[in-house]
């Protein structure tokens, strides 16, 4: 079965200056940024119904914590891009973060994963970015178990950047598709992060809908 596979991770962890254009940052130095605060987070978040348009199913929430996922991989590479929100990719110097997993519930079709840090600052936050994405190119093609799991998955990293990553993990050893969607993205002094697992490509858009609507939001909270 899919959901177990990739619940075993929150099984775990239960006990300058821009404005924006379609979720990305453009340099504008005319004007100023205010730094999110912690309390920022949760309208950073995507709400369940909103989610719901998103994915085109009716979600629950399945975790819902405040601090990052603890754990790293088998391949040392691919801990920090095991699941949304890990410790090795968002550290330990945040001022607030918040983590939530939500599935389709009985029909273990759709799980999608969402979690937001606050940084001091956009330097901190920058600093941040680079130490979680700087083993990402080594965990391309890596195949290795889940944290907290006995699954085992391939991952692909085609983009890493400055400010973004995207990458993916297909488990093996079973007989259909199942496949986790995920990027993080830099912005102002926050880290944004979503990953989506289903049985086929789509979840590569669900993801990048996600993080724009949330990079928007950032910038909104930022001033823009």
């Amino acid at each position: 079965m899919r959901l177990p596979a990739v619940l075993g991770v929150a099984a775990v962890v239960l006990a300058g200056c821009a404005q924006t254009v379609a979720g990305s940052a453009v340099p504008n130095p005319a004007q100023g940024i205010t730094p999110l605060r912690a309390g920022d987070t949760d309208q950073v978040l995507i709400g369940p119904a909103q989610l719901h348009d998103i994915v085109g199913v009716k979600l629950q929430t399945e975790a819902d914590q405040t601090r990052p996922i603890p754990g790293s991989s088998a391949v040392p590479a691919c801990s920090a891009l095991d699941a949304a929100g890990m410790a090795a990719f968002l550290g330990e110097k945040w001022l607030g973060l918040h983590v939530m997993l939500f599935t389709d519930g009985d029909r273990h079709d759709h799980v999608v994963a969402e979690a937001v840090a606050i940084y001091p600052d956009g330097a901190a936050a920058a600093a941040q970015f680079a130490t979680g994405t700087k083993n990402a190119k080594a965990c391309d093609g890596q195949r290795a178990l889940s944290t907290g799991g006995d699954a085992a998955w391939k991952f692909t990293v085609p983009e890493i950047n400055a400010d973004t990553v995207r990458w993916s993990k297909e488990q093996l050893g079973i007989p259909f598709d199942w496949t986790c969607f995920a990027e993080a993205r830099l912005r102002n002094n926050a880290i944004v992060q979503a990953m989506a697992c289903q049985g086929d490509d789509t979840g590569q858009v669900t993801v990048t809908t996600m993080t724009d609507r949330m990079s928007a939001s950032v910038w909104e909270l930022s001033g823009r």
